[in-house]
């Protein structure tokens, strides 16, 4: 609130001043402003001074208040009054939203004092004001204890800094009242006694020699181990708030500890001992920790047709070759101690090859990128399929429609929903087919193709053949199925090391490492980074990390590519012409032979690149 006070000065008439200049001297008419008293100046005919007002003073003319420049002469009654100004102060008093807190905000009351100064004569005297400014408390200490009272502010109150808030002239806070914060617990957790890092290790320098008898050794419990203990969580402390109610603290998060296979709990299910030898793992999820023990099977010779395919829940390890045809699939991790030709290889952990790799695929880690790639078109099969067999029920259903038109089947009727609201089906069949059909030999499942081959047949080559509702149910719950495996969350990152790589597909959720002499027509797909201490000639890689290669392309001009995601760094030791690496969505093409060059993008998107050290 602001508030004008009128302060006045001595009214400057004819009979206050003198009418003739001092001394007979004809000087130009003037005013000026002595012990705030206004004094004029001017010959009897004129001409008049001007006198000009300003903010926090009042020019009042022959009682008339004037805002503009004014003429004023003997003969006018002429008083200056200064204006004070008051603007009253604001305070309140809030609690924190936790409670634990009440602040004294205050904005103090402000009183602006103006004198008018002396001023010297002038013909247009510009007036003009001395400003003082004094500032007052907008509380009084009976107001904040009422306000206290009000609000049940009773526990913790700091009377000092009451007694400043009350007597200060500043806009500031104080707390002038604290709480007691509730003590949190401390959560319950489980110690896990053995490394849960499955990956592979590291590799070496390009200059230091790999040893894969020394750096690749995988963790191993023997039986009667202890694996995991379970510590208890702890509760916390309540507190109190300034209204001198209790703040319970938040309650402690507990976990269970839980034996998978091979481990089993003590009595009082706090510790989790390995029941057998093999590879410890642990299965985190929301609230419950699962410890098992995977078994290593050990196979001496080659996979070959004497042995036949293996398939195993747990760790493989293989001493000598992989054959043509064959297939090894594991739970855990798999050690090739020969090549891989011609066969598939498969491990939701990480997979150590230490031969080369010749016409096969190999993948390491949970559903392949490519695969969950093909999810959003199963979805729509699924979504699809279900909305048809619900619309084909409600159409027999209903007295409208005739039966008699559907004794042969109702193929008719998905023939008309397909030329209908269901148009969008054969597409979404066609492009799913075509996905499914750029994956790498050997891990398309053969009840995919069979799913395929059968909705195919319903709804793209033979719509009329449809006889009845539960093929398309069947089909329904089929898409469901795989759209669920499709859409099923990768493991833990799983890396893919080998030696050399020909004619192959690699894909891992992690690292891909080729160590030997490189990687010749083939893909390479990686979730994380991927390292070729080699040659890349001919064929793409993928990653999401970032990507090291030793020579890329050839003076053939085999088709080489690299790409890699916005975030992510290439660095080539020596390109040949016709390469390219894609970064995000910029393409940098090699129209001539180069050497150590590494790539990124700026934060603008920028395509950068520097030489380095090959």
């Amino acid at each position: 609130m602001k508030e004008e006070i009128i302060r006045g000065s001595p009214a400057a008439t004819a009979s206050a001043v003198d009418n003739a200049f001092p001394n007979g001297e004809a000087v130009g008419p003037y005013a000026f402003v002595k012990q705030g008293r206004l004094v004029v100046r001017h010959l009897p005919e004129g001409p008049y001074p001007v006198v000009v007002p300003c903010q926090g003073v009042r020019l009042i003319v022959n009682d008339r208040e004037c805002t503009q420049s004014t003429p004023v002469s003997l003969k006018d009654t002429v008083r200056v009054e200064t204006v004070e100004e008051r603007r009253e102060g604001k305070w309140s008093v809030t609690v924190s939203s936790d409670g634990l807190q009440a602040i004294l905000r205050t904005f103090p009351t402000i009183v602006v004092y103006r004198e008018l100064p002396d001023l010297p004569a002038a013909r247009i005297l510009q007036l003009a004001v001395v400003e003082r400014e004094e500032r007052f408390p907008p509380l009084t200490w009976d107001e904040l204890l009422q306000e206290l009272s009000r609000l049940g502010i009773n526990y913790g109150v700091d009377w000092e800094a009451c007694s400043r808030g009350v007597t200060s002239c500043d806009e500031k806070e104080v707390v002038i009242a604290r709480g007691i914060p509730a003590e949190p617990g401390k959560d319950g957790r489980v110690e896990l006694l053995f490394t849960s890092d499955s990956k592979l290790p590291v590799l070496a320098g390009e200059d230091e020699a790999v040893d894969f008898r020394e750096r690749y050794v995988f963790t191993s419990v023997e039986a009667g181990d202890i694996l995991a203990v379970k510590h208890p969580p702890r509760p916390g402390r309540p507190g109190t708030s300034v209204k001198g109610e209790v703040i319970m603290p938040p309650s402690p998060r507990d976990f269970i500890l839980s034996a998978g296979e091979g481990a089993v709990l003590t009595r009082d299910g706090e510790r989790a001992v390995a029941a057998r030898a093999g590879r410890p793992v642990a299965s985190p999820g929301r609230d419950l920790v699962r410890v098992s023990v995977l078994p290593e099977l050990v196979h001496a010779g080659d996979v070959d047709l004497a042995s036949g395919n293996i398939v195993f829940k747990g760790d493989i390890l293989i001493a000598g070759n992989v054959a043509e045809g064959m297939a090894v699939e594991a739970g855990g991790n798999i050690r090739v101690g020969g090549l891989v030709s011609g066969a598939r290889v498969q491990a939701t952990g990480s997979i150590l090859i230490r031969g080369n790799i010749l016409a096969s695929v190999v993948a390491a880690g949970g559903t392949p990128a490519f695969l969950q790639g093909i999810q959003p078109q199963v979805h729509a099969l699924a979504a699809g399929l279900q909305g048809m067999t619900t619309a084909i029920r409600q159409l027999l259903g209903h007295p409208a429609f005739k039966q008699g038109d559907l004794k042969r089947g109702i193929g008719p009727l998905v023939k008309l929903l397909l030329e209908g609201k269901f148009r969008h089906l054969p597409a979404a069949v066609n492009t799913f087919k075509k996905q499914v059909e750029t994956m790498p030999p050997g891990l398309a499942d053969e009840g995919l193709e069979e799913f395929i081959r059968e909705v195919e047949r319903a709804l793209v080559r033979s719509p009329l053949a449809v006889r009845d509702v539960r093929e398309v149910e069947t089909l329904a719950q089929r898409a469901k199925e795989w759209e669920q495996a499709f859409a099923s969350p990768p493991s833990a990152e799983s890396d893919v090391v080998a030696s050399s790589v020909l004619n192959s597909t690699v894909i891992a959720t992690g690292d891909v490492q080729v160590v030997g002499s490189g990687c010749y027509n083939s893909r390479i797909q990686a979730g994380k980074k991927v390292t070729v201490s080699g040659v890349f000639r001919g064929g793409e890689i993928q990653a999401r990390g970032d990507v090291h290669v030793g020579e890329m392309g050839s003076r053939g001009g085999a088709t080489t590519r690299v790409v890699a995601g916005p975030a992510a760094v290439v660095t080539v030791g020596y390109a040949f012409e016709n390469a390219s690496i894609v970064l995000g969505d910029r393409v940098y093409r090699f129209d001539r032979e180069e050497k150590g060059i590494r790539l990124w993008l700026d934060k603008e998107g920028n395509l950068r690149s520097r030489e380095v050290q090959a």
